[in-house]
């Protein structure tokens, strides 16, 4: 396990020299012949395309989530939140919108103040 996690962090040059043991040796001749084949390279070029999409997508996601949150809590302070207006506002994706209607929740001294001027 110690060799395979050298392994694991070794830089490039590092990652070739012997580490002495059987399972490392198999990951270098899969990496090896991934680099060598160009068809898996592309698609593995393509996986890491998806994954760094993915990731972002995950981003921006939880920064509009915690975005409505903070929408509800303002409004939490100026009245009861009903579970429509809770819906609609953790339901809306666009970070645009949900940092307007911060600002809006921010201001408004009523929950039909805060409706009113969405």
């Amino acid at each position: 396990m110690v060799k395979f996690l050298k392994f694991v962090r070794a830089d490039l040059t590092e990652s070739e020299k012997d580490f002495a043991d059987a399972y490392v040796r198999k990951l270098q001749e899969s990496v090896r012949h991934v680099k060598e084949n160009r068809e898996m390279e592309e698609r593995f070029m393509l996986f890491q395309e998806m994954l760094r999409d993915e990731r972002a997508e995950g981003k921006a996601e939880g920064k509009a989530e915690g975005k409505a949150e903070d929408v509800i809590e303002l409004l939490e302070e100026v009245g009861i939140v009903s579970d429509e207006v809770r819906e609609k506002i953790m339901a809306e994706k666009n970070l645009e919108t949900l940092k307007a209607w911060h600002k809006i929740a921010a201001k408004a001294e009523s929950i039909d103040e805060f409706l009113k001027s969405m």
